[in-house]
């Protein structure tokens, strides 16, 4: 038997044993459809491919091959999403801010650069570079050749500066501040 006939006697077989086979599956795969569809795509896919030795059991080989087949085409429908879930992603709220609230941050953003422009360039740079984690106290002591105490004292005055310009208070820190006694 070369293999085109062996895959037209599958095919063959597969047609006159169909109903018994769609019965057969829908009992292990628990539905008439995901049989009856699996079926179908084993006999397309016996109209082509490689050549196939002959078959021993050509019953078992179909019955199998539609079993593989069903287990790949419930694999692939479990990766696809439905209407439901859809649905679900299309209403999800939008967190990114709208033009409005863009426009209202580079305001606020624009007035708090200018209310640090009115600070010392040291109390600006001690200051951002605090606030930025850039460097430490310790080593803005050392920059600048003064106390770490002078330093907490120029972040704690511009904290306070920005809390009076911008009307909020203590807009940058939790609690109450407290600076260092060295």
């Amino acid at each position: 038997m070369s293999a085109s006939s062996t895959r037209t006697a599958l095919r063959d077989l597969l047609t006159r044993r169909y109903a018994d086979l769609r019965k057969r599956l829908a009992i292990r795969l628990g539905s008439a459809d995901l049989a009856g569809e699996a079926l179908h795509e084993t006999w397309i896919k016996l109209q082509d491919g490689a050549e196939l030795a002959p078959i021993e059991d050509p019953d078992a080989y179909i019955y199998r091959a539609a079993v593989n087949t069903a287990f790949n085409l419930s694999a692939a429908q479990r990766r696809v999403l439905g209407h439901a879930e859809i649905a679900d992603i299309l209403n999800l709220a939008d967190d990114a801010p709208g033009p409005e609230q863009i426009v209202m941050a580079r305001s606020d953003l624009m007035r708090v650069w200018r209310v640090l422009d009115e600070l010392t360039p040291r109390q600006r740079t001690v200051f951002l570079e605090s606030f930025t984690g850039s460097a430490s106290h310790d080593e803005l002591a050392v920059r600048f050749n003064v106390s770490l105490r002078m330093i907490q004292m120029d972040l704690r005055d511009a904290i306070l500066h920005c809390a009076r310009r911008t009307r909020r208070k203590n807009p940058f820190v939790r609690g109450r501040s407290r600076v260092s006694v060295k």
